[in-house]
């Protein structure tokens, strides 16, 4: 069993969540709000909208920082890029389905994606831009194992543009939301030319992973943000399955962000451990600053409050985390995601989705925001 970390995530800080009507005040402001030892106070902030996207839902969301500073995020339907640390935005239409992307050295975008034309089957297909992501050409596949599917998980660059790619795969049948047999893998593949071709699987990240994203330290340890959900399994023992459903769990004991660190570049991984305790504080986005901060934010979907995308704080690069949080945005739409990045000067870009539209898919088409944050942590 995976043990419960020291620090419960419902209400850090020592504060009680602010009410609706606070955070949505918050979002129209520029503001954001911090808790910690017993207060609550406004840190400042810059927010941007980014161009309006039709096809976007509130998860629509993947982003990257090129070497020269340049901020590229995917949406649904098109491509925003940002050359002033996300203050304004251009954006091109996609003409393929992008998933999880880098850029390179060169400029040159590389993406786990899908052709027009072609259908998700047995393999990750990669794509890559040399237009800031207007066209796209396929460069290279990787199958799944025979009897699997799956999806990317993740791609990270390294200094030396050696990609990183975290690949899911899943054998698992389930009869009736009950377990019955098979296994959920995250399994990291290597690229040393652009992602032309791959060598992997070279280890695992975890099981039963998908989602989030990988951030490098200070010190060069690569630390792996990952959404843990699985489904009560055959060997869990009875009682902990009561202690799970009584704290609220549906269907398995964990629907939470997960860490796993790396420090040989991603060739190994080990110190599997639980960051977010609440079920339904399910996907976290990271950025590591050059003190050896490292922030993720993360979706709340159930509550406590309203859901929307709050902030932890390690200031040991993600080895134990501050009873702390930032509220950065209020949304009616649970599991509204977000992407942070470390920009220049150690300020944090965190581009979150919202919507007040109420929560369905249907409803949120067309009627999705995301909002491009600029904020920092507070020193103690």
């Amino acid at each position: 069993m995976t043990p419960t970390p020291e620090l419960e995530t419902n209400l850090l800080g020592g504060v009680d969540i602010p009410s609706a009507e606070d955070l949505l005040a918050m979002r129209e402001s520029n503001y954001i709000l911090r808790a910690r030892g017993g207060k609550l106070t406004r840190v400042e902030a810059e927010k941007h909208l980014l161009p309006h996207d039709p096809q976007a839902n509130p998860q629509a969301i993947e982003a990257a920082l090129s070497p020269e500073g340049i901020v590229y995020v995917r949406l649904a339907s098109i491509m925003c890029r940002s050359a002033d640390g996300g203050r304004t935005w251009d954006a091109c239409p996609l003409s393929d389905r992008i998933d999880s992307f880098q850029v390179l050295s060169d400029g040159t975008l590389v993406a786990a994606g899908v052709p027009d034309g072609v259908e998700r089957g047995d393999c990750v297909t990669f794509v890559s831009s040399t237009d800031g992501g207007r066209t796209w050409r396929k460069i290279s596949e990787i199958a799944h194992r025979a009897g699997h599917t799956g999806g990317v998980y993740a791609i990270h660059r390294l200094p030396d543009d050696t990609l990183v790619c975290g690949i899911s795969a899943s054998n698992v049948i389930m009869e009736e939301d009950k377990y019955v047999s098979g296994e959920a893998d995250v399994h990291v593949y290597r690229s040393a030319d652009g992602g032309a071709t791959w060598e992997g699987p070279t280890g695992r990240i975890c099981t039963w992973g998908s989602e989030g994203n990988i951030a490098r330290t200070p010190s060069g340890r690569l630390l792996a943000i990952i959404r843990h959900q699985r489904p009560f399994l055959p060997l869990d023992p009875p009682d902990f399955i009561e202690e799970f459903r009584g704290r609220g769990a549906i269907g398995g004991p964990y629907k939470n962000v997960f860490l796993v660190d790396s420090t040989d570049d991603g060739r190994t991984w080990h110190n599997f451990r639980q960051l977010t305790t609440v079920f339904g504080q399910t996907r976290g986005h990271g950025a590591a600053l050059s003190d050896g901060t490292v922030v993720v934010v993360h979706d709340t979907r159930y509550g406590p409050g309203s859901p929307g995308s709050r902030g932890m704080i390690s200031r040991d690069e993600g080895q134990t985390w501050e009873d702390e949080v930032y509220y950065l945005d209020r949304t009616s739409f649970t599991g509204s995601y977000n992407a942070t990045l470390a920009i220049e000067d150690d300020l944090l870009l965190t581009i979150g989705g919202w919507s007040d539209a109420g929560n369905g898919w249907d409803l949120v088409l067309d009627n999705t925001h995301f909002t491009a944050i600029r904020w920092r942590p507070v020193l103690h």
